[in-house]
């Protein structure tokens, strides 16, 4: 034989090597890499008093997660396993479909259930932690209910008849089916750690959010070793590394012990699906009725469905103030919805390859490979992926699609090595040895023989992986490129808020995406149980996964303009920031005040250099999203979470605060800005319940109000940021994506603007100021922009900025400011800087 010939199986599996290699193979080479370069990595990841707490919770919040999923499951297992007629199969079809709807939308959708029962959890109190771990067994039970169900189908007959006759079904049942629950609930347990996005909003600290905050940061967040805790050798470090190849591997340090954990329940399940896996075939077919599951059982899994998806999504729907037609919602999100789906279907399309050609050669190593990527985690993914391409000439890679289909492939891909291992099962060896008795080769076996056999589950693995791409959070929120705009992150900044309708609109609209894709993944699945074949069929799977492919060079266009300067950059030290929020000048002494996502009042000189700074008293539960110059040289913030007003001087001395928690004038739910008028009264901005902008003195006594909840003139909905010229009063109204002009008495006079991309709309806008020839300012969150808009007309005159991490794009902004040489400061929130330019 040939050395060539020998070397034919690995010819075969290059692409499939290839693929894995570049999603799965390069993070792990950098995290095996850290391990070597970075000799103290081990002895900065050794489980101290602070990491074994942390670990300690983690497990016992999660565990609790996994095996409340498992209870919730555990009868509707019972029912797929053994049920007849049409709710076992509305419960197949409901399986993949809960199981992919996002984790987000289940924690707000929890939250608005209680909020709608007037009850109210201390943040990160017991009740809180519960209400998480709650919504995480509300996502996960489809787990151990398949597990169940699958075991149940492969379970002889035979045998359970006779323990039937016996007196000892239960028993025998409950023996059967005891190493697949236990191996179920720590699938579950794994899924649930590595999720944030859960925990994060109200202050839960688990290893997931402390690996964020050390990745962003440096430093921990915990309350029982804070932000000032030490990182390193025992030392305190009063900030976190500003280096991010260091902060990145204390990220590494941060999740190795949870990482060990994951890597023994990993081994117990695969030595668990091993001896399940003995039976090849998952057999459907009929079995006696006397062993078909019973009412109770009926009963009690339909109560399970009812609590864990219609209870939240329901939830959602109640909470929602202004009841809009699908279609506005979707023109408003359309940005962020199109490139989410150009995205997964790009991580679709690349599974569907891995699927396809995992029929042509048996790579049984690069499963494993994908296996193992997946159970680091995505934070960790992402971490690894951002320091192998954020470097020059890599752009295109780190700064636009590719990166994020690289990441998703590098979480789901083993679901697609899984379908293609699929048809190397003893089932289909008979067709293999026939293709090759009749001399076809592997690949025009595969072709011919194998494909048109076994489409729909390799077709069923693609979707499956755009589905999972939809709604995956922690790898999205940390490397999203915004070329294109995704809808993830802009859900992870609003999923903090009481009630919320823009967050409630875009969790139903992404559920509904997400819900028809599991329902095709389950048609499909359905199809290939059944053995359905129609080349109708087929030719409709290959066109469906290249509808989308058109618009990627339209999300990746190249952006030339550039700022004149960036200021700051990562981390908690001086001229550092963590997602600033918040941008005020100082005429007075051409200075500026920026407010970040740590909570932190930072004093910047006008080249934007480290004067002084101080932290808010509070902010545990929320930091500020504003910040203002009064007439009085001094700086007002609204303290957004803890419903008041807080007056400083420019040295961080508190002289006066206002406000309480409520509807009544004076209280406030979420105040976002404050703005001055020609006497100084001031007019603060709130929305939550309330949408309306109150009038007080300068010593904080209530004079007026206007405005109120609503989408007609006159109403806001978020009124984010106000202006103040001679007397006219200017408000972005943001989630009705306009301005609206008031005088300073509270009439309204008009609206300016309407949701859309082009010059003259909005997308979110946030931020307002103008220049000195009158001009308006306004910076969009959701369009990635500064506008320049004329104060009379509403016209929209110039934009600058585009999405992306480079100079010159923005993630993200939320606020901006102009200084009295008509520079604008833009506060680039998702890439913690700000950028100066001019129109």
């Amino acid at each position: 034989m040939s050395p060539w010939r020998s070397w034919r199986p690995w010819r075969l599996g290059f692409p499939v090597w290839l693929i894995v290699g570049v999603c799965s193979g390069l993070p792990l080479a950098w995290l095996a890499f850290q391990l070597v370069a970075r000799p103290t990595l081990i002895a900065d990841a050794w489980p101290d008093f602070f990491r074994l707490k942390l670990l300690g919770r983690t497990l016992l919040y999660n565990g609790g997660a996994a095996i409340g999923a498992t209870l919730l499951g555990l009868p509707v297992g019972l029912v797929l396993g053994r049920g007849r007629g049409v709710i076992a199969k509305i419960m197949w079809m409901l399986l993949p479909v809960t199981l992919l709807l996002p984790s987000l939308a289940y924690a707000y959708g929890w939250s608005q259930f209680f909020r709608l029962l007037d009850i109210h959890f201390e943040p990160a109190g017991a009740g809180d932690v519960s209400r998480c771990a709650w919504s995480l067994a509300t996502w996960l039970w489809p787990i151990p209910a398949a597990a169940v169900g699958i075991t149940l189908r492969r379970l002889d007959t035979n045998v359970q008849l006779q323990a039937l006759l016996d007196g000892v079904l239960w028993r025998v049942t409950l023996r059967e089916l005891l190493a697949p629950i236990l191996a179920a609930t720590a699938i579950a347990g794994v899924l649930a750690v590595q999720e944030f996005a859960v925990y994060e909003p109200t202050g839960v600290s688990v290893v997931a959010t402390e690996v964020r905050m050390v990745f962003e940061t440096g430093a921990f967040s915990s309350p029982d070793n804070p932000i000032t805790a030490p990182m390193t050798n025992g030392q305190a470090e009063v900030i976190g590394p500003s280096d991010q190849s260091q902060r990145a591997a204390n990220a590494l340090a941060v999740s190795m012990p949870l990482l060990l954990v994951i890597a023994l329940l990993s081994g117990g399940v695969l030595w668990t699906a091993t001896r399940v896996s003995a039976t090849e075939e998952i057999d459907f077919g009929a079995w006696p009725r006397s062993l078909d599951a019973g009412p109770l059982v009926t009963l009690l899994a339909v109560a399970s469905i009812v609590i864990a998806v219609v209870v939240p999504t329901m939830s959602l729907i109640l909470s929602l103030k202004v009841h809009r037609s699908p279609r506005d919602v979707y023109v408003e999100f359309s940005p962020q919805v199109l490139g989410s789906l150009l995205i997964a279907t790009l991580a679709g399309m690349v599974a569907l390859a891995l699927a396809l050609w995992s029929a042509v050669a048996r790579t049984r190593w690069p499963l494993a490979v994908a296996l193992v990527t997946f159970l680091l985690g995505g934070q960790l993914i992402a971490i690894a992926q951002i320091r192998l391409y954020n470097r020059p000439g890599l752009h295109w890679v780190y700064n636009a699609a590719p990166i994020m289909v690289i990441a998703y492939v590098a979480r789901f891909g083993w679901v697609a090595l899984l379908a293609g291992r699929a048809t190397w099962s003893p089932r289909w060896r008979p067709m293999r040895d026939l293709a090759a008795v009749d001399g076809a080769g592997p690949v025009r076996s595969a072709v011919k023989v194998l494909w048109p056999l076994s489409w729909p589950l390799l077709l069923a693995a693609g979707v499956l992986v755009m589905a999972l791409s939809l709604t995956e959070v922690p790898a999205t929120v940390l490397m999203s490129p915004q070329r294109p705009p995704m809808l993830t992150p802009m859900l992870m900044t609003w999923v903090h808020m009481l009630r919320y309708d823009a967050m409630i609109e875009a969790s139903l609209l992404l559920m509904s995406i997400v819900g028809v894709l599991g329902a095709f993944v389950a048609m499909l699945v359905w199809a290939y149980q059944g053995k359905r074949k129609n080349e109708k069929g087929k030719r409709f799977s290959i066109a469906a996964f290249f509808l989308f492919s058109f618009f990627l060079f339209s999300f990746t266009g190249c952006d030339k303009t550039k700022p004149e300067a960036m200021w700051l950059d990562t981390g908690t030290g001086p001229e550092q920031v963590v997602y600033p929020r918040a941008i005020a000048y100082k005429q007075q002494d051409d200075t500026f005040f920026v407010i970040d996502r740590m909570a932190r009042v930072q004093h910047l000189d006008h080249n934007g250099k480290f004067i002084n700074d101080w932290r808010m008293p509070e902010w545990r539960i929320g930091k500020p999203v504003g910040v203002s110059i009064g007439p009085d040289g001094n700086v007002y913030v609204p303290d957004t979470h803890y419903q008041r007003v807080m007056v400083y001087t420019p040295d961080g001395k508190l002289l006066r605060k206002w406000g309480s928690a409520g509807h009544d004038p004076g209280q406030f739910i979420y105040p976002t800005d404050i703005a001055f008028d020609s006497k100084g009264n001031v007019f603060v901005g709130e929305y939550g319940d309330n949408d309306r902008i109150q009038v007080f003195t300068p010593e904080g006594q209530f004079l007026y109000a206007f405005g109120s909840f609503g989408s007609d003139p006159g109403q806001f909905i978020r009124p984010q940021s106000i202006l103040i010229d001679g007397d006219d009063v200017y408000v972005t109204d943001s989630c009705n994506h306009r301005l609206e002009v008031f005088k300073t008495d509270g009439a309204f006079v008009r609206v300016m603007g309407g949701v859309g991309s082009k010059l003259g709309q909005f997308r979110y806008p946030y931020g307002l100021d103008e220049d000195r020839e009158g001009h308006l300012i306004v910076c969009e969150f959701g369009n990635n922009r500064v506008q320049m808009i004329d104060k009379k007309t509403g016209k929209g005159l110039k934009a600058w900025g585009t999405g992306g991490h480079e100079p010159g794009q923005l993630a993200y902004p939320w606020g901006v400011a102009v200084d009295k040489h008509d520079r604008i400061v833009a506060v680039d929130a998702g890439n913690n800087r700000l950028q100066v330019f001019e129109f």
